[in-house]
């Protein structure tokens, strides 16, 4: 039964992750991306902590206690989640998780498709394989090898086009392959690993809606720091939001949360080899989604690159 529940957490989160990089895509349409993200991050990690201490503990066994201790139970729960030591840890996982993860992907992605975003970040469960065996001397078998070539592989078939413009005179105003947002995907999926990395053996509260609204919500504050910092704001008006990025922005903070609460449940209960798995599936829910809402196209470096990384 354990097994079953971890199988259809996952399931829900590869969908709903895979949904999340055409929203991503049309929220940053008329919402600065670090703004956007900042909002996104601290609204959910805000909803996550307001729904783990408005509901009702399952320690009461009768209607007239339940009712007699909800203040108690509440202010209880208020100061539960105000341990110092375990701030400090989340601050920093939100750091490599979300300012530098999600942030960077959110700013590349202005300049990618949705469909080469999310298979540019397929490329996690590589270097958290990678960057586990270098900082926790983790081991690698040998299909684990043969699985990071593979990907490799994938990897460079992605990027070669925007690599290349930069040293050849190719047609590189396309702005699905432009060179930063790769980079920016890069660093993005390195600091990501990071953290789920640190996070698996992090000193962290055990209930997920905390642990996970903790990270999410320091994450988001760093990342409107940052928007004010670069600027976004000068020259950004309420009134340039389109509907559509406001409802992306609704969904990804609302539906996005239960993705976020799904994986962090599943990095804290099994592995960070198996919670990234949402890398190989997601894409391909991102690139059939960004064809048919946004007519984004389906290459045959796409559809090459995705077979390979898919298969690692």
């Amino acid at each position: 039964m354990a097994k079953l529940k971890v199988w259809l957490v996952l399931v829900l989160l590869w969908v709903i992750i895979g949904s999340t990089y055409i929203s991503i895509k049309i929220a940053i349409d008329t919402i600065p991306p670090f703004l956007m993200s900042g909002i996104r991050y601290v609204s959910s990690g805000g909803l996550l902590l307001l729904i783990y201490i408005m509901l009702p503990s399952q320690n009461n066994n009768n209607q007239t206690n339940q009712n007699q201790n909800t203040d108690v139970s509440r202010r209880f729960k208020l100061v539960s989640i105000l341990n110092k030591r375990q701030w400090k840890e989340a601050t920093i996982i939100g750091t490599a998780l979300i300012l530098g993860g999600q942030g960077l992907l959110t700013w590349g992605e202005q300049y990618l498709s949705s469909s080469f975003t999310a298979l540019l970040f397929s490329t996690v469960p590589i270097w958290v394989l990678l960057l586990g065996k270098i900082l926790y001397g983790e081991g690698l078998k040998r299909f684990t090898v043969l699985g990071v070539i593979i990907g490799s592989i994938g990897f460079v078939i992605l990027i070669l086009p925007s690599l290349a413009a930069q040293f050849v005179e190719l047609d590189s105003t396309n702005p699905k392959f432009e060179f930063i947002g790769v980079i920016a995907l890069v660093v993005a999926a390195l600091s990501w690993s990071i953290g789920s990395l640190y996070s698996s053996k992090a000193d962290l509260p055990l209930n997920v809606l905390v642990s996970t609204g903790m990270m999410l919500f320091v994450g988001g504050l760093f990342l409107i720091i940052l928007s004010i910092a670069t600027g976004e704001l000068q020259n950004f008006h309420e009134s340039a939001i389109s509907m559509e990025s406001m409802t992306s922005l609704l969904y990804l903070i609302t539906v996005g949360s239960a993705g976020w609460a799904g994986f962090f449940w599943v990095l804290r209960n099994t592995s960070a080899s198996l919670a990234n798995t949402f890398a190989y599936v997601s894409p391909v829910v991102a690139v059939i989604l960004g064809w048919v809402i946004l007519s984004e196209a389906i290459t045959t470096q796409i559809m090459i690159a995705t077979v390979i990384i898919m298969t690692e």
